[in-house]
């Protein structure tokens, strides 16, 4: 099923927004640069404390602002599910409040939900804002391990390809809120990080609908920096892994789940965040329960396995992060011996 015939007119841009005074004024003027603009746009404020809410209302007064009143916690979920609840169109795009829409953004992802063979959310290319020809963020496909190999980050655009492909995403998403609200929209027991965003389109994909990556779609992405976010990455990691994967792949891919689980250990013993590592883990352990019952309703409703929504590839560390020639070279030869495990079972799968 595809959303044959939408327009701009049932779309709504919806804006999520945290205390973002110094980001917003770009991504509200490139709005209204829009070649087509949409049929309404909305921000859902998630508790702000600067005067972003108040800035909004005065310059963009025929934005429909939606208060929270309180912080979600780290749970930026909640914040989406706000948005395409608070929509009044069948289609909702949703942006952070840190990018900038190139002008024909909206068009080219409209464009890609209405042509491609089941879509129901389409993801724009990213790039950054200090250099609008290199890539920050191209599409994903899921690491078996429970990782991104970070497709296409840091490329030259004029380098890489302009294909639409199945992908996980990030969290701009041109959404089809009608066709996937069946499966809950996003999970809010993960918290902001890895994976946070992602496993909304690896259920969906999992379920023979279609989430793309539409490199044409682009957006200008500001913040340079990634945060550091070890706590979301070990809960959320082990949450998707036991949520999303068959039985066949949990068991075939416990050699290599086990390598991975070392060398994260290792690393964050390295950074001095070992602390963050226990209190994930605890965190899955005492959420064992929601989690079963997540991943009971995923499984009933797969449709596709699991060898043709994941791969191996080299693991995605960000450069500052390999601080020494220990960690440097440990990550390449990990990424080596997963390839080859990868590679011995995927045929199984």
């Amino acid at each position: 099923m595809t959303g044959n015939g939408y327009s701009v007119n049932d779309v709504t841009i919806a804006v999520l927004n945290y205390n973002g005074i110094s980001k917003i004024s770009d991504l509200f003027a490139s709005t209204r640069k829009l070649n087509h603009a949409p049929a309404e746009i909305i921000m859902v404020d998630d508790g702000s404390t600067d005067d972003s809410v108040e800035w909004v209302k005065q310059h963009y007064p025929e934005v429909r602002v939606i208060s929270r009143g309180k912080n979600s916690g780290g749970i930026l979920n909640i914040v989406r599910n706000n948005a395409l609840s608070a929509a009044k169109t069948d289609l909702v795009f949703i942006v952070d409040n840190d990018v900038v829409l190139y002008p024909d953004c909206l068009d080219q992802a409209l464009d890609a939900m209405n042509t491609l063979p089941g879509a129901v959310a389409c993801m724009p290319r990213a790039v950054y804002e200090g250099d609008t020809e290199k890539i920050y963020q191209d599409g994903q496909i899921l690491h078996y391990v429970g990782a991104s190999p970070n497709i296409n980050r840091d490329k030259n655009v004029a380098d890489v390809g302009t294909e639409p492909s199945v992908s996980i995403g990030w969290g701009v998403q041109l959404i089809n809120r009608k066709l996937t609200e069946k499966f809950g929209w996003f999970n809010e027991s993960f918290l902001l990080g890895w994976g946070d965003d992602g496993e909304f389109n690896h259920k969906l994909n999992l379920a023979g609908l279609k989430c793309y990556n539409v490199p044409l779609s682009v957006v200008i992405h500001k913040r340079d920096v990634a945060s550091k976010r070890y706590l979301a990455a070990v809960t959320n990691r082990w949450r998707f892994i036991l949520e999303m994967y068959a039985m066949k792949t949990l068991l075939l891919t416990i050699p290599a789940l086990l390598l991975y689980e070392a060398a994260v250990f290792m690393f964050l013993v390295t950074n001095g965040a070992i602390g963050e590592y226990f209190k994930g883990v605890k965190l899955v352990a005492m959420d064992f329960g929601s989690i079963r019952k997540s991943r009971k309703r995923i499984q009933l409703s797969r449709k596709v396995p699991d060898k043709e929504l994941m791969g191996g590839g080299e693991l995605f560390v960000y450069e500052e992060e390999m601080s020494s020639r220990f960690l440097f070279y440990g990550h390449k030869v990990l990424s080596s011996i997963l390839e080859g495990y990868w590679w011995l079972i995927r045929r199984f799968l």
